[in-house]
């Protein structure tokens, strides 16, 4: 049936059939030469919850110098790419600080083995939870402290009272006053009394 059914087909059309079959295994070889991407770290559309300084880029193939990674966040800024390193078969950016949290997309750009270039991007989201900080409560024992006088009103209390040592050193010296002036005065009456009785006789 095979036979018969190419009995009725020209040889023109035969090769036009064979040069069609013989491009597209060329473009198929062509295609496999290429080195596609396999992976990517973080993969597309991955939120990303912990701290992240490096892109890894793996690809089906070898990879040749020249290959660059860049990295922009919503804003559109450029992310400084410290270091990029070209591996086999892998691509690698390194950050000199974890990406905060932001949407950022990543553009690459590689030789590929058969010295075709070859582009791609890809995004991915930075979500690192915020560590609160953690408040350290100190547990106070509530017990009453009876807390005696300060200097001050030590120095309030002994200028206010009188001191004990100095009222008795006042009272004797009153005391010994009124008995001298006691003596000097029976004394006195004496001696006019004994006068008295000299001038009459």
């Amino acid at each position: 049936m095979l036979i018969n059914y190419l009995g009725g087909v020209t040889m023109k059309q035969l090769f036009s059939l064979a040069t069609v079959l013989l491009f597209s295994i060329m473009l198929t070889s062509n295609a496999f030469a290429h080195s596609q991407i396999a992976e990517s770290i973080p993969a597309n559309n991955e939120v990303v919850t912990e701290p992240l300084n490096k892109i890894v880029l793996t690809f089906e193939g070898q990879i040749e110098q020249g290959s660059l990674i860049e990295v922009t966040s919503t804003s559109g800024q450029a992310i400084d790419i410290q270091d990029i390193t070209i591996g086999e078969g892998t691509l690698t950016g390194t950050v000199a600080n974890p990406l905060p949290n932001d949407d950022y997309q990543v553009n690459w750009s590689i030789i590929s083995a058969d010295g075709h270039p070859l582009e791609g991007e890809f995004t991915f989201t930075v979500d690192v939870p915020v560590s609160e900080p953690v408040e350290e409560v100190e547990e106070m024992e509530t017990t009453e402290v009876i807390e005696g006088p300060t200097d001050a009103q030590l120095t309030e209390d002994q200028e206010a009272t009188p001191e004990v040592d100095d009222v008795d050193e006042t009272s004797s010296s009153s005391m010994t006053m009124i008995v001298f002036v006691l003596i000097a005065v029976v004394l006195a009456v004496i001696l006019f009394f004994i006068f008295m009785k000299r001038k009459k006789k």
